[in-house]
């Protein structure tokens, strides 16, 4: 059979769709390259390397978006022979302050920061000693570093937190003048936390300003961490008294329309249970108490949250409870490039009345007088006084003690008179009592019409003695919770009205005191089971006085002697009056 030839036109049209398949090809893989150039600038475009990221997101005081580094910064050299792979850029490495550069002073106090944490490390207060004598130092406010941080998330907010949610080592430090401030890179955020010493005693002010560094708007939940392990040791307090003022460390907190929340040591034992959450409500200040001192927050936000946790960080030892604070707010949208910042006024030193009010007059809260503050202010400001006149707060406490006894004479005088008639006439209502003692109800019926009849009234005797309890709380609060009579010095032995009498020298006398005021104070009336009663007060008393500061105890003792004192004078003039 013979073969056909070749077709040759066929050829030609195979060849002409080939070569068509292949410009049309070409044609769109060339349009949708320029498509997804257009929809994706950085399509095609050389990646970063691992190195450039790192560089990147390294924390850096002054980067700043226009510092940034770009892609192109890293191609390589066409003229260098090793060209053929680009050269890793060198990672910008945290800027570090002198220790001498971390140091804000003034003439109150002086504070040290830490950069490694953004912290608080150290405030010392120069006008006030830790001891009295050899050794004394400059007192301390912190129990440990107090960490103050700008945070960005939700996971601070909505969660109690891990140890990881406070950042240490990624911090660059820059100082102006009295301002120093810590700054870090968190994602598209460039976080910048600043301590400044303002011109007032004991006044720290810091903020934290959040800038976009990315070219996209970006959302933001932000704010200030504040984060301390405090110490839930007790020390020279005393709990025989009811609410007695403690030096044990406290947390404090004030929201507009609700009480005030104070957290002590019990806050502390439920570890990571108990939780505070505000929402955006005006948070009057937060802080940590210790009693004579206190390092307090006042946002300058008028509505902002805060909330409070124990825990984040695993306790060094059982008598230390790290707690943590969250004061926030909801900055929403942020422009690319764009900054917003929160302030918080800090003061960091002594409970001084006029300096917290300076400050803010809820600080004062602080002093925690209870119920009896409308007595304690004008108790305080009259020991102040008279110290101001004697240089001595001991000579203080006994001239106002004087002061009062003199006051309240009317009163005393008429329990005195009240007094002296029941001892008048207590023989025959001891025969009424013998009389009628088979027949309980009767008896009683006859005292009761025989005193009717004299105008006897044996409650008038307690007269004196119902107004001198509020005083004497008052003056309680006053003498515990003063920082005025911290440390400060009588006679002899006592050097520091503040705590217990070393000796137990005045609680003794006090004792003794009471005793012969009990021996001298006429009981008529009174039944042999209540007046041995009344005799084992001084002994009471006296137990109560030893633990209590030496302040106090001298106050009830010149109160003793003045009572005995007025009391012999009394009875010898109802005595000549009545012959």
């Amino acid at each position: 059979m013979n073969q056909m030839p070749p077709d040759d036109s066929n050829k030609q049209t195979d060849s002409t769709r080939t070569i068509l398949a292949i410009l049309i090809c070409v044609a769109l893989y060339a349009g949708y390259t320029e498509y997804l150039k257009r929809k994706y600038p950085d399509y095609m475009k050389p990646q970063d390397t691992p190195a450039e990221n790192t560089a990147a997101s390294a924390p850096d005081a002054a980067q700043s978006p226009a510092n940034a580094m770009t892609p192109s910064a890293a191609k390589p050299s066409t003229t260098s022979p090793s060209a053929a792979k680009p050269a890793a850029p060198t990672v910008p490495a945290v800027k570090s302050l002198d220790p001498d550069q971390l140091v804000l002073e003034s003439d109150a106090f002086t504070v040290t920061l830490n950069q490694n944490q953004s912290a608080i490390a150290s405030v010392r207060l120069k006008k006030f000693n830790d001891r009295i004598g050899a050794g004394a130092q400059p007192v301390e406010v912190l129990d440990s570093p107090l960490i103050v941080q700008g945070i960005i998330g939700d996971q601070a907010a909505n969660q109690s937190p891990n140890g990881t949610l406070i950042q240490t080592g990624v911090f660059s430090a820059a100082r102006v003048n009295n301002t120093v401030t810590m700054s870090r890179k968190d994602g598209p955020w460039l976080v910048e936390q600043s301590f400044e010493q303002k011109t007032d005693s004991y006044n720290l002010g810091t903020s934290v300003r959040f800038t976009n560094t990315s070219a996209q708007p970006q959302s933001l939940r932000g704010g200030v961490l504040l984060s301390q392990t405090i110490s839930t040791l007790e020390a020279g307090s005393s709990s025989i008294l009811p609410g007695s003022p403690t030096e044990k460390p406290r947390i404090v907190a004030n929201v507009k329309d609700s009480d005030q929340f104070i957290f002590t040591d019990k806050f502390c034992e439920d570890s990571g249970a108990k939780e505070l959450n505000v929402n955006n409500q005006e948070v009057r200040y937060v802080g940590y108490d210790r009693h004579y001192f206190m390092a307090a927050f006042i946002p300058e936000n008028t509505k902002t949250n805060l909330k409070s946790w124990v825990g984040g960080a695993q306790a060094p030892a059982k008598d230390l409870c790290p707690v943590t604070m969250f004061i926030h707010q909801d900055f929403g949208m942020v422009s690319a490039g764009a900054s917003v910042s929160m302030s918080l006024d800090g003061y960091l030193g002594p409970k001084i009345s006029d300096d917290l009010k300076k400050r803010s007059l809820y600080l004062v809260d602080t002093l925690d007088r209870g119920w009896f503050d409308v007595l304690a202010e004008p108790l305080l400001l009259a020991i102040k006084g008279f110290e101001s006149a004697l240089k001595n707060y001991g000579l203080a406490i006994i001239l106002l003690t004087v002061l009062l006894k003199v006051l309240f004479y009317p009163l005393t005088k008429k329990a005195a008179s009240s007094a002296h008639k029941m001892k008048k006439f207590n023989p025959e209502m001891q025969r009424l009592r013998e009389r009628y003692k088979d027949d309980p109800r009767t008896q009683q019926q006859e005292v009761m019409r025989f005193m009717a009849a004299h105008k006897l009234n044996p409650m008038q005797g307690c007269l004196p003695i119902l107004p001198q309890i509020p005083v004497f709380l008052a003056f309680y609060r006053v003498l515990s919770s003063a920082i005025e009579l911290r440390q400060a010095p009588f006679f002899g032995w006592i050097q520091d009205l503040s705590v217990a009498d070393p000796y137990y020298v005045t609680p003794l006398l006090l004792g003794v005191g009471m005793f012969l005021q009990q021996k001298l104070t006429p009981m008529a009336g009174v039944d042999k089971t209540q007046e041995k009663v009344m005799l084992a007060m001084p002994l009471i008393f006296t137990v109560m006085m030893l633990t209590l500061p030496a302040g106090m105890v001298l106050y009830m003792l010149a109160n003793t002697v003045m009572s005995i004192a007025q009391q012999q004078w009394l009875n010898r003039k109802l005595t000549h009056e009545s012959t």
